[in-house]
């Protein structure tokens, strides 16, 4: 799935994306900005806008975190560069597995909400081999209000019915 949209919103392509159990990153651009999400088995794992703190700043900001032990975490994240930050400060015992998992769930609303601002979004949706490292994630349904997802099945049962209406008749067996 790549291409430029037409006719969709952010909405609508969380909706497709968590309908099809979809594993890799969503890239998406508008303009001049860019932005990611990553996903697995159609759950948002995490997601990046141009507008989106990083995890250790907003811990540092909150006072859970000093500089040092932010600037620590991030050197021995050298070593497992593919380890979230967050993964690294509970096991270093910085922060609590609620901590992160809040602060990774405002990083996701707030990346989707600024996703939802952009006009003329061009996509890509690139197959990858994520495998989450822990158990935080978001579902697409908070994202995907009941009209937009009532529409979504009415379309989907009127396809069903014209495919079934198309279909050529089984002869009758004897």
């Amino acid at each position: 799935m790549d291409g430029k949209i037409s006719g969709f919103n952010i909405e609508g392509i969380l909706l497709l994306l968590g309908l099809e159990k979809r594993t890799g990153e969503l890239v998406m651009e508008s303009g001049n900005n860019i932005g990611s999400m990553l996903f697995h088995e159609g759950r948002i794992l995490q997601a990046f806008s141009p507008y989106t703190r990083a995890l250790g700043d907003l811990l540092v900001d909150d006072g859970v975190l000093t500089d040092t032990e932010l600037i620590d975490v991030l050197k021995l994240q050298k070593s497992e560069p593919d380890r979230p930050v967050g993964s690294m400060l509970m096991r270093a015992g910085k922060v609590g597995f609620e901590i992160v998992e809040m602060m990774v769930h405002e990083q996701i609303r707030q990346a989707v909400s600024v996703f939802s601002t952009w006009n003329e979004i061009c996509f890509s949706f690139v197959d990858k081999d994520i495998r989450p490292f822990d158990t935080i994630h978001l579902t697409v349904q908070e994202f995907v209000n009941t009209e937009t997802l009532k529409s979504a099945l009415e379309s989907l049962s009127r396809m069903i019915t014209l495919k079934s209406e198309q279909a050529p008749a089984r002869p009758a067996q004897q």
